[in-house]
């Protein structure tokens, strides 16, 4: 699968049948997996509660984007 983007990143998630509220591609949401650009580089976070329990930095939109979608599609609780 070729995720370079947020749009083709939440595509694929629609299409794999992930829950819209375990994931946000625009900034910090509550109980979901986040991607947020924090320049130079992208961020990948769980945010629960008002803070980031999990995060992992990114050079690249495509390569954040694609963790992402491997994180999503591994967790059993993020399908609908």
């Amino acid at each position: 699968m070729d995720i370079t983007n947020k749009l083709s990143l939440i595509r694929s998630l629609q299409a794999a049948g992930i829950r819209p509220s375990a994931y946000s591609v625009s900034g910090p949401e509550d109980m979901a997996l986040c991607l947020e650009e924090v320049r130079p580089n992208w961020e990948v976070f769980y945010f629960e509660r008002g803070g980031k329990t999990f995060s992992k930095t990114f050079p690249t939109e495509a390569e954040a984007c694609e963790y992402m979608y491997q994180e999503l599609m591994g967790d059993k609780t993020a399908f609908m």
